[in-house]
């Protein structure tokens, strides 16, 4: 890996353990991030004017996909706006970054594609399995099942579902993007133009359940109203599509782009620190321990 690659990686970690802060401390909902979105999706704009002949050729299978990943982007959101509501972002942001990595694995050894994953992946599983288990504990002698079934743990399972579910089905996307020769498009183009159409999806999705839910249509107007909020919301769009960027940017400065998803998961224990330090969370052993196992547990996947 080169030193540039690994500047704008670890920059990438850096930027996702951020915005995830800023939306913790903006008390988050469906409504904040449909914003974001609504941002992010504006600042892509310019990538479908710029590749509109491509349009017309794309299935009409295709757009399904589109919609689909605006769905689990919002059970995502959703998921992730819950867990930070209700608990630390020392604890809710491990495991949604973590159980997802832990599910795709599963759900490709299911498909019957598990000689795909080495030896170093299965020991990297096993450990996240443990990291998840460990970390909710505030005491290793005080191991309770009722420490399993709080809002914070079931809102963390559902953003990880989405995740799970927006990236199984991008890969699907981008799939039928790359084979559709007519659209003439290269790899860097495919992802760019697919994250533009994923951010739009993002954007109706989100904003339709915002309009349809009383609470969150009250927390939009809210939102709106409060200038510094909806500055924060706007601004983590914006972040979010630089994260994205700089992600793309490094795996053209490595040979294996495995690297770049391995080393990306520095953002776990960033964001961790950021909540035990500039949150003041509790550091209970076991969660200090849960995520040191959980970012080894996903490095090992990523390279193994």
């Amino acid at each position: 890996m080169t030193l540039t690659a690994a500047i704008l990686i670890i920059t990438s970690a850096f930027f996702h353990a951020g915005w995830n802060l800023v939306s913790k401390r903006s008390n988050p909902s469906l409504a904040f991030f449909a914003l974001a979105a609504a941002s992010g999706s504006a600042v892509m704009l310019p990538v479908m004017v710029w590749h509109r002949h491509a349009l017309p050729h794309l299935p009409a299978v295709f757009w399904g996909w589109v919609a689909l990943t605006g769905v689990a982007q919002a059970v995502y959101l959703t998921g992730l706006a819950g867990a930070y509501r209700r608990g630390d972002i020392s604890f809710a942001y491990p495991l949604a970054r973590a159980l997802p990595v832990l599910f795709i694995a599963l759900i490709t050894i299911l498909l019957g594609n598990g000689s795909d994953i080495g030896r170093l992946g299965y020991v990297g599983m096993g450990l996240i399995v443990i990291g998840c288990v460990v970390l909710p504990l505030t005491s290793f002698q005080d191991l309770k099942l009722n420490e399993y079934f709080s809002p914070v743990y079931a809102f963390a399972l559902l953003a990880a579902i989405g995740t799970t579910g927006y990236t199984m089905i991008d890969d699907q996307g981008m799939r039928l993007m790359r084979e559709t020769a007519e659209a003439a498009l290269d790899n860097r183009s495919v992802t760019l133009l697919y994250i533009s159409f994923q951010t739009a999806s993002t954007t109706v999705v989100a904003v339709l359940i915002t309009l349809l839910y009383r609470p969150e249509r009250d927390l939009l107007r809210d939102i709106i109203q409060d200038r510094p909020m909806l500055r924060k919301a706007l601004v983590t769009g914006v972040v979010i599509m630089a994260t994205y960027g700089l992600a793309l940017a490094a795996m053209a400065f490595v040979t294996n782009v495995s690297y770049v998803a391995a080393f990306r998961q520095l953002s776990i224990p960033i964001g961790a620190v950021f909540g035990l330090t500039l949150q003041g969370e509790p550091r209970h052993r076991p969660k200090m321990l849960g995520i040191a196992v959980i970012f080894i547990g996903l490095i090992l996947v990523g390279i193994g």
